[in-house]
């Protein structure tokens, strides 16, 4: 009796150590793969989560005391809230070129225009095209050289914040820096951004 109880269960453990080893339809974690949805810091993983552009500025905005200024934001709808055609050939552009708005799929930037002296802009600009990034820079740069450019013609141009200024990109993003403290607000920035 013995005997034909230890056939009978043989089978059975034989088939309960084969389905066991098979797996039940779930693969195992594989600790050295990445997610597809997660950026490695080198410190561990984190979300890859777009960063929230309009509470970005705003933040630096209020650190900075910024506040004589305007923001510009692509999550508004309100007319001179957002940048129209006309603004982006106007900060960005010249008669014949401007950059190609298509390419950006969201922005938000301080523009402080209250004294016609002194140039303070912050903008981020995440890039819907990344092989774009490098001709946008340079859109963002013919601004800061014009403008240096005008302010060796008219001395009253305060060009101290304009050869300070930065152009950038981390990542997806794109942005630029003109102010009395870039060097803090590009340090805030690549710490949200990323480096």
């Amino acid at each position: 009796m013995k005997k034909l109880s230890a056939i009978l269960l043989l089978p059975c453990l034989l088939c309960s150590l084969f389905f066991t080893s098979c797996g039940s339809g779930t693969p195992a974690a594989d600790p050295g793969a990445s997610d597809p949805g997660t950026v490695s810091d080198g410190g561990g993983e984190t979300p890859a989560e777009p960063v929230d552009l309009d509470a970005l500025v705003a933040s630096i905005c209020e650190k900075y005391d910024l506040t004589a200024g305007f923001i510009f934001t692509s999550s508004s709808e309100e007319m001179g809230e957002y940048l129209d055609e006309d603004l982006i050939q106007s900060y960005y552009g010249d008669a014949s070129d401007k950059p190609d708005f298509s390419k950006v799929s969201e922005y938000c930037l301080y523009v402080d225009e209250s004294d016609p002296d002194i140039i303070i802009d912050v903008g981020v600009f995440r890039m819907a095209d990344k092989s774009y990034s490098d001709t946008f820079m340079q859109y963002l740069q013919s601004r800061i050289d014009v403008k240096i450019e005008n302010g060796a013609r008219y001395t009253n141009i305060d060009v101290a914040t304009l050869k300070k200024s930065v152009v950038a990109k981390t990542g997806d993003y794109v942005y630029y820096v003109i102010s009395y403290s870039t060097a803090e607000i590009v340090a805030d920035l690549k710490a949200a951004l990323g480096k």
